[in-house]
């Protein structure tokens, strides 16, 4: 059974209904199948089953202990199995402490991550259409109280074609989220004065950020090419509610044990000229400003990446564009002006 008919399937019970079907179908795929032999545990009565069980085939025996107010131990047992003229699996549910799971045949089975689940199923109740919920990855470290603010205090904004939301160089006041349309973003190069078209943006994409997270002007220029709908955040919201958890920071003592451990990669999103200079050995270089258009698909969405540039606030914006394109990305804080390791100052 592939990953989208298992979750036609699963999306009929009541565990799984509230989620929409692309979400459930990333979460299958993202959870690899295992293997039980006959006589093993899949949890133990001291650490309880913490995790939701699919169970493709075979048969499991559920045992749950507990104290009654008397002092006695109580126990409670069932067999979970696979009918051969039921939906093709059954569900063992995350259930409290002291629960106890062995196979009692050969057994394959899914394991779902309850913390994730539930945090799934608390998007789909905030958000409610799968537009957004595409989005939402940005988000998903910041409280879910805060998005519930910030999706609360954005305005819609209607928006024709032609129009210019953002201009390249003016003071950046908003964070935007396209709910439909098409815009494209334009650069212009300060040095010979050329514009150039590097991105086009669709519905779910967001922009705007980089100025509110640098603190500086607008990197770009962002004209809608169809009508469309926007959602407008003010820059007082974001830095209120989304920007303190948005982008997390990592320190160069824990970045360089990481990087020896060989849990994560580097990634340099300086200036060409300041990459020639000097820069952390290993180091992929994609420069912020071409994060937007063909350099995010030069990177490996699996890793765990740890960004830097010299003082820690462009990589704060990489590491953000990363993070809304679902790659998991940290800021080197401090950047390369405080990195106290190696560094390769050898001309390229």
């Amino acid at each position: 059974m592939n990953h989208a008919e298992l979750a036609r399937r699963l999306g009929a019970t009541t565990l799984f209904s509230r989620l929409p079907k692309e979400q459930l179908v990333a979460l299958l795929a993202g959870t690899p199948r295992r293997q039980a032999a006959a006589g093993g545990y899949l949890s133990d009565t001291d650490n309880g089953l913490k995790n939701h069980l699919v169970l493709l085939s075979g048969e499991l025996e559920a045992r749950r202990t507990w104290i009654e107010a008397d002092g006695s131990q109580n126990t409670f047992a069932w067999r979970v199995g696979v009918s051969a003229s039921g939906p093709g699996f059954s569900l063992l549910s995350a259930a409290s402490s002291h629960t106890r799971v062995q196979a009692l045949a050969d057994s394959e089975y899914l394991s779902i991550d309850g913390d994730e689940l539930d945090e799934l199923l608390d998007w789909s109740s905030l958000v409610g259409n799968i537009t957004m919920a595409r989005h939402l990855k940005v988000f998903h470290k910041v409280p879910l109280e805060n998005v519930q603010k910030a999706f609360e205090r954005m305005v819609e904004r209607p928006v024709v074609a032609g129009e210019t939301i953002v201009t390249q160089g003016e003071p950046g006041d908003s964070y935007f989220i396209i709910l439909s349309g098409e815009a494209e973003v334009w650069i212009t190069d300060p040095l010979s004065d050329e514009t150039t078209m590097v991105a086009v943006l669709g519905d779910a994409d967001a922009f705007g950020e980089e100025a509110l997270l640098l603190g500086g002007s607008r990197t770009a220029t962002v004209r809608m090419n169809t009508p469309g709908r926007l959602l407008v955040l003010k820059k007082t919201d974001f830095d209120e509610l989304l920007k303190p958890n948005m982008v997390e920071e990592v320190s160069a003592e824990r970045a360089n044990t990481l990087l020896r451990e060989g849990s994560v990669k580097l990634l340099d999103c300086r200036y060409d000229m300041e990459y020639e200079e000097s820069r952390i050995p290993g180091a992929q270089w994609v420069p912020l400003n071409t994060l937007r258009r063909q350099g995010v698909f030069t990177i490996d969405p699996e890793p765990t990446y740890i960004v830097y540039c010299r003082s820690g606030r462009r990589s704060s914006a990489a590491a953000f564009l990363l993070r809304e394109r679902g790659i998991r990305a940290l800021s080197l804080a401090g950047g390369i002006k405080d990195w106290p390791y190696e560094v390769d100052n050898t001309a390229l």
